[in-house]
């Protein structure tokens, strides 16, 4: 992810390498999903999704592109949803 902000790269590196394979596996595909949108470009405003609260810290300490970050957090659903919060919680 090269938006992360470089200042906090070490604590994420240490905090990642914490976590257990599960969570491990819900950061990748969060970081896969913001990856894959990276690209994507001209969506109009009134589609783009707003960053939740539930995560906009980890998205704000790491300087994240808002746009991105919640399409990434949108795929998920239900009960994979309230996972990836919980893990992103660890790295604020």
């Amino acid at each position: 992810m090269k938006d992360l902000n470089k200042t906090y790269l070490q604590e994420f590196i240490e905090k990642y390498i914490k976590l257990d394979s599960d969570q491990k596996e819900i950061i990748e595909k969060y970081i896969m999903n913001y990856g894959r949108y990276y690209e994507i470009k001209n969506i109009p405003k009134e589609l783009r999704p707003k960053v939740p609260k539930e995560i906009n810290v980890f998205v704000k300490k790491y300087t994240l592109k808002r746009r991105l970050s919640a399409t990434s957090f949108y795929v998920f659903e239900g009960e994979e949803r309230e996972k990836i919060v919980e893990v992103l919680m660890v790295f604020e």
